[in-house]
């Protein structure tokens, strides 16, 4: 991985700390794409930050606006920020698409004023405009096009949701849940800050939920990057032990990654199936 040392190193840090497992699946990555995997994760680590962690609406809005001028001038030779440096530095960055960077601060952007969902299909779709572009580029840049961008958009926004449940005490502006469950479930959004069977079971119903969705993008034959391989077969990992216990949520917060072995079996696997995918 590049930046051992610098400030691209401060950025790769604080991606891998809440998605260890690059730090395996860049092993088993062809060298070529170890940096192009780190940076293209840092990006969409620091524009999922910005979008779905910052509370004040404002201060959201002013960083994602900075990000969209950035990647647009880093799509035409000009990066200033030391992942986009990293990120540009990569060929098959240069000569890719100028319009797709900007168009990931965008959907980052439709985020901000996004109201609540009533289903899960809608909060998908409610989430696409930022998922659906993340899909869209790193289909292009380690699919060679080839992969199935509606699928890949839907992993990628199951995955969000499911990594979002332990924020729900956090007073996060965004609600990672349709609202249609909670009033299914007699609660309020206040409520779900404390266990309790009502809590216990939504949570439950909601992680089947996302199985099921998970299902069909997972049914899609068609070529999937590795990084997006491994997350996706650990998140489901992680769904079935919390619906194990009596208090998921719980589970969730306390279990947030896979044991490092785990991992490593799992990015073993996934590589083999890569490979044969790409033949």
């Amino acid at each position: 991985m590049p930046g051992a040392n610098g400030t691209f190193a401060s950025f790769e840090r604080k991606w891998l700390a809440a998605n260890p497992e690059n730090a395996i699946v860049a092993v088993f990555l062809p060298a070529a794409q170890r940096g192009l995997a780190s940076a293209f994760g840092c990006l969409v680590h620091e524009l999922s930050q910005a979008a779905f962690r910052i509370r004040e609406p404002q201060v959201a809005a002013a960083k994602l606006a900075w990000w969209k001028q950035e990647l647009a001038d880093a799509a035409f030779g000009k990066p200033s920020h030391p992942v986009t440096q990293v990120l540009f530095d990569c060929t098959g960055v240069r000569e890719s698409d100028p319009a797709q960077w900007p168009a990931l601060a965008d959907g980052a952007l439709a985020q901000l004023d996004a109201p609540g969902a009533g289903t899960l299909a809608a909060l998908i779709d409610q989430l696409d405009p930022f998922f659906g572009a993340v899909a869209r580029a790193e289909n292009a840049l380690f699919c060679a096009g080839a992969g199935n961008v509606e699928a890949d958009s839907a992993l990628w926004t199951l995955s969000h949701l499911l990594r979002a449940l332990p924020h729900l005490a956090d007073g996060e502006p965004h609600l990672p849940l349709p609202l249609g469950l909670l009033a299914r479930h007699g609660l309020t959004r206040a409520e779900l800050a404390y266990e309790s069977p009502q809590r216990n079971m939504l949570i439950k119903d909601f992680l089947d939920e996302l199985v099921l969705e998970g299902n069909g993008a997972l049914g899609v034959s068609a070529v999937r990057s590795l990084p997006l391989r491994v997350r996706a077969v650990l998140d489901r990992q992680r769904i079935a032990a919390a619906l194990r216990v009596t208090d998921p949520l719980q589970r969730l917060r306390t279990q947030p990654h896979a044991g490092r072995w785990r991992i490593l079996w799992t990015t073993w696997i996934e590589a083999r199936r890569f490979r044969a995918a790409m033949r």
